[in-house]
């Protein structure tokens, strides 16, 4: 058969050459028509199903090849459309992002708004596949604006689903929320599949933002209206998950009980609902045992090779280790630990950190909890790049439409702008002289005003500075001294002396540097604040990089660091805490701050504000800030710091 198509195919080429000289109008027509002909048979051969993808992709090209001429224009799309599927079904898919980029080349020249509106919708599409997610979610936009502008409205509400999904997927829960919401207003009922998606995808950002009730509230919205089973069972199972977070054991249970019972064919969905139920019947019951059901979620895994089924099978078996058997426990963490890194889940690997960092000794603790600053730092900006991202490509969009508009208003401002220009310079000119000389005399009044504080304070400092050193820093010498000279203490019992001592004198040096201002400040904070972790008190921060503290002025930042520092010197000096929590919240225009220790506290009606706590006082009041204690003896130290940005 090939041997019959390929001599077919020569003859029609040599006749044409041979002829070519003397060839009629009729003649032409034929070599046209036996062009068409070859061109049906490898568009034949390009969608047989049977065939090998391989050879479906050469008599594509081959197709291709054969086309030379506008009038055959359709064929090229077609073919081009169907080498695109092709690549995608073997995940190729550069190839499919190029071929995809050519054929919205050819729809631009031939200026088809509709097949440009779809062609930016498929090129998203293999974008986001090749995970290219800030291109993807451009393509969509761009393919969702010409569809409004063609009054597809079903079309762009599918393209606003696609755009929520990738903000999500990134960590924009806040952006997503608003493309879903959009979305809503352009689907209706005849287009299920996307509605349930935008609605399963609202309840997702609800749930990564810890807010349980609303993402129960969408997630039942999706299952009411679902038709497909597999996407009912999945929103159901994150329906339970929520369920779950919420300590709701009972309702999460009902649910996966029920699942359980259903006879299903995908066994990664069976082994996650497996698990999930095992797992929360030891939540709600810690004498349950579910031990032999979460070894079953784990075979069924490790037989599939599932590495994101496995990752939540080590989680939890970890954290069911964790007061039976600290051993275990550990090793299972370590398990999750690794295929999280080789799945590259910086969420996952986050929470394997954190369970190393309980299981494990001292020393690898430590190691652990450099790694999972370095992650969380990692993840957080690229959660912020991604907002970054998809803001600017709305800003731009939205500039580009602008434009054309303002430039005829512009251009009429700008005249008027010259004429009441020539009327305002002489009396910018005078009252500009007036104003300079004035201001020449108010920098000179603060420049001095400045000096003499600077010196009072470096007076301060200095008196400060000597007298931390002689009580703290020399007493401990003195203390060292006499049992190296009088006692046998070990010498262990030494080196934990004059590490205290060098743990002072360190706090002194911290108390007393230069503060790193601007777009440095947010980390230079960070770093002063994890400084006070050690082997007792643990230090955490929460949403320290919501706040934008950055863009504070430089006053309110140096202000803000002694503060949070005056906080820090005394919990450990006074509050024997092992545990510090310090929240940051942004509202309106004002930044929140919650410093909270489970120290031995104090009595409230004792405090006095002196020293370090008066200082706490006098600097947010600098600021117009305000600052209020809530202590009591054995129940911890708090305060609450507000000061407008």
């Amino acid at each position: 058969m090939k041997n019959l198509k390929f001599t077919f195919l020569f003859f029609n080429a040599f006749s044409i050459l041979l002829f070519v000289s003397c060839t009629s109008k009729e003649e032409l027509k034929s070599s046209d028509n036996s062009n068409k002909d070859a061109i049906s048979i490898f568009l034949q051969e390009m969608k047989n199903d049977t065939l090998d993808l391989e050879i479906r992709l050469q008599s594509a090209n081959k197709a291709l090849q054969l086309i030379n001429s506008k009038k055959d224009s359709i064929y090229r799309n077609d073919i081009l459309s169907f080498k695109i599927y092709l690549f995608g079904n073997i995940k190729q898919y550069d190839s499919a992002v190029y071929i995809s980029k050519e054929l919205l080349q050819l729809s631009i020249s031939e200026n088809d708004s509709a097949a440009i509106g779809n062609n930016y919708s498929r090129l998203a599409y293999y974008y986001s596949q090749n995970f290219k997610k800030d291109s993807a979610f451009l393509c969509y936009k761009l393919s969702k604006e010409i569809c409004l502008q063609l009054g597809d409205s079903a079309k762009a509400g599918e393209n606003l689903a696609q755009m929520a999904i990738i903000q999500s997927d990134l960590g924009d829960f806040v952006g997503s929320d608003d493309s879903g919401i959009q979305a809503l207003k352009y689907l209706d009922e005849n287009n299920l599949q996307y509605l349930t998606a935008v609605y399963n995808c609202i309840a997702i950002s609800a749930q990564g933002q810890k807010n349980y009730p609303e993402a129960i509230y969408w997630y039942d919205k999706a299952i009411n209206i679902s038709i497909n089973n597999t996407d009912k069972i999945s929103y159901l199972q994150n329906k339970a998950n929520a369920f779950r977070y919420l300590k709701k054991y009972d309702e999460a249970i009902t649910i996966l009980d029920s699942l359980s019972k259903i006879d299903l064919n995908n066994h990664k969905s069976r082994a996650t609902i497996i698990d999930n139920l095992a797992y929360t019947k030891w939540l709600a019951k810690k004498k349950e045992n579910v031990l032999p059901e979460l070894e079953k979620a784990l075979e069924m895994r490790l037989q599939e090779n599932n590495l994101r089924g496995l990752i939540a099978s080590y989680a939890h078996l970890s954290t069911y280790y964790e007061n039976v058997n600290s051993k275990t426990a550990l090793s299972y963490a370590t398990k999750m630990y690794n295929v999280a890194i080789h799945q590259n889940s910086i969420p996952d690997q986050l929470e394997a950190l954190q369970k190393l960092i309980e299981l494990e000794n001292p020393a690898k603790a430590k190691e652990y909890y450099s790694s999972y600053l370095r992650l969380n730092d990692s993840l957080q900006n690229t959660k912020q790049i991604a907002k970054n991202q998809f803001a600017k490509i709305k800003y731009d969009s939205d500039k580009n439409r602008e434009e054309n508009s303002q430039l005829k208003i512009s251009t009429a401002e700008k005249q008027l702008e010259i004429q009441k220009g020539k009327t305002n310079n002489v009396l910018l000119f005078t009252s500009g002289s007036t104003i300079f000389i004035s201001l020449l005399f108010f920098i000179y009044y603060k420049r001095k005003k400045h000096q003499i504080e600077k010196r009072v304070e470096v007076y301060k400092t200095e008196e400060r500075i000597a007298k931390k050193i002689h009580d703290e820093v020399a007493n401990n010498m003195v203390n060292i001294m006499n049992k190296v000279q009088y006692t046998e203490n070990p010498k262990e019992a030494l080196l934990d002396d004059l590490e205290k001592v060098y743990l002072l004198t360190r706090d002194i040096s911290h108390q007393n540097n230069s503060i790193e201002t601007g777009a440095q400040f947010e980390p230079f904070l960070k770093s002063m604040l994890t400084s006070f972790n050690s082997n007792i008190t643990t230090v955490i921060l929460k949403d320290i990089q919501k706040v934008e503290l950055s863009v504070m002025a430089k006053e309110k930042q140096i202000e803000l660091y002694r503060i949070l520092q005056e906080l820090m010197v005394n919990m450990r000096k006074h509050s024997e805490a092992t545990l510090v929590a310090i929240t940051f919240k942004k509202d309106d225009s004002h930044i929140s701050i919650n410093y909270s220790d489970n120290g031995k506290g104090l009595d409230l009606k004792e405090l006095k504000f002196k020293n370090g706590l008066k200082n706490v006082e006098t600097r947010i009041k600098s600021i117009h800030g305000t600052i209020t204690f809530d202590t009591s003896l054995n129940n911890g130290f708090k305060a609450f710091i507000r000061f407008k940005i």
